[in-house]
Formats: C-alpha cells, sequence, structure tokens
C-alpha cells in the first residue's frame, strides 16, 4: 500500500476518532508516540496524514510547550480557495457569484433575525456606521462591505452558511468590481435597514431588504453589461487572501 493511501487512511480515522471522542477546536488529537503506537505506522505516514488534515483546516500543527496536532475550525478563506478553483475550471463567472449569494442571503438574514444575540447586532450596527463613513474609500469600503455580510453569517446561527458566504464575498472581491460613492451611500444605507430588521427579530424584512440588496446587481449589468461576465481567477482570490492572512497575522494582539 502507498504511503499516500496509508496517509488518507490514516486521516480518516483520526477524524473519525476525534468526533466519537468529542474533540473540539483547541483540544488535542494526542502525542505523535501515543499516536504511533495506536495506529502502528511508520512516522512518514503519520505525519502526512497531518499534513493532510492541516491543508484542509481541520488541525493546526504547533511547536514547543503544549504543542502537536491541535484539533482547528477550517476557515472561509480556505473554502474561498478551493471554490475559485472549482469556478475557474468550469468558467464561473461573478454572475455565477451573485447568483449563488441571492439564492442563500436572505434565508440567512432570516435566520439571522431570528438567533442573533444583542452583541452581534451591536456589531452589525456599528459596521453599517463605518460603511457609511468609508464611502468614499474604496479599499476601506470593501473591507466593511465584506465583513456586514460575514457578522450577519455568523448571527444566523447556521455554520454551513457561516463557512460558504464569506467565502462568495471573497471571490465577489477578487473580481475587483466598483461602485462610486453614491451608490455605496445607498448600499451602506440599505445595509443598516438590514441590521436593523435583524434587531427587532423582523425575519421577513431582514430578508426581503436582503434580497433587494443582492438582486441589484442588475444594475452593473446597465453599466457595465460585460462586468457580471468577469471569470473568478483563483490566483486573484489567493492572493487576496494571502493579504488578508498576512494582515491579520501583523495586526497587534488586543
Amino acid at each position: 500500500m502507498a504511503q499516500t493511501k496509508v496517509a488518507s487512511e490514516i486521516a480518516r480515522r483520526l477524524m473519525r476518532e476525534a468526533a466519537e471522542r468529542g474533540l473540539a477546536p483547541g483540544d488535542h488529537l494526542g502525542a505523535e508516540s501515543w499516536l504511533l503506537e495506536r495506529y502502528g505506522v511508520a512516522r512518514g505516514s503519520l505525519r502526512e496524514a497531518m499534513r493532510l488534515l492541516e491543508a484542509q483546516g481541520a488541525v493546526e500543527m504547533r511547536r514547543g510547550a503544549g504543542g502537536g496536532a491541535i484539533m482547528a475550525l477550517p476557515q472561509p478563506a480556505q473554502l474561498a480557495g478551493v471554490l475559485a478553483m472549482t469556478l475557474q475550471s468550469g468558467h464561473g463567472t461573478l454572475r455565477t457569484i451573485l447568483e449563488a449569494r441571492a439564492a442563500v442571503e436572505p434565508t440567512m438574514a432570516a435566520l439571522a433575525a431570528k438567533r442573533r444575540t444583542a452583541e452581534q447586532v451591536e456589531e452589525m450596527l456599528r459596521c453599517t456606521e463605518d460603511l457609511l463613513a468609508s464611502r468614499h474609500d474604496s479599499a476601506a469600503f470593501h473591507v466593511y462591505n465584506r465583513q456586514f455580510h460575514d457578522l450577519v453569517a455568523a448571527a444566523s446561527g447556521n455554520l454551513l452558511l457561516a463557512a460558504i458566504v464569506p467565502a462568495l464575498s471573497w471571490m465577489s472581491q477578487a473580481i475587483g468590481w466598483e461602485h462610486d460613492p453614491r451608490v455605496r451611500k445607498r448600499v451602506a444605507i440599505e445595509k443598516q435597514h438590514i441590521a436593523e430588521a435583524i434587531e427587532q427579530g423582523d425575519s421577513w424584512s431582514a430578508s426581503q431588504r436582503m434580497s433587494r440588496m443582492i438582486t441589484a446587481y442588475e444594475e452593473i449589468e446597465t453599466v457595465d453589461p460585460r462586468r457580471l461576465d468577469s471569470p473568478v481567477v483563483w490566483a486573484d482570490v489567493d492572493e487576496l487572501l494571502e493579504k488578508h492572512l498576512q494582515a491579520e497575522a501583523d495586526r497587534p494582539a488586543s
């Protein structure tokens, strides 16, 4: 049996047993010596299994005391990379992404109106204030715009939406479509209304407003018909994600 096949089987066993043991992000999978004895495999095969899981964001390898294989939560950035590669291979475009967002984000907003916490609402409202204030700064506007959708996704209480929607937002941003400050102002105000509907627990209004927000891309088609057919390029998405992750790593700890 080839080492790669052995490593894949070890990776599956590790994750099955992690589920059975109820391990959560931050928990140790076990010392390497214990895992080697448990599975009866070579050190090289075990380490390759860990690399496979690390590449998928399922584990994090830490050095030093208390280090080793730690359970992790795969991040939207990793999913965005996989989806971008899928879309590039299938000739997906900005239209593809926006159609998907129009299908899922209204439901996401409705769930957020039912499940949000006071702290999450406060973050959303603060984000919309920052969004409005940054309407003349394209780079900052994109950051707050993406952050708003991420916050609503988290407030939905649905783990899958909380992973998929940020990934879709990353791909949208990587294509680089722009609005002028007047349109950005309208976007910010509409997002304020969405946040207020969520705060009030009004699922129907939150859903309807989010639907109108996402389907407003029809305006792009009027202004620049070719923009919606802009292709998804994995390299552009990966480069954007790398810059974001580096910025996060460089940010001083609070």
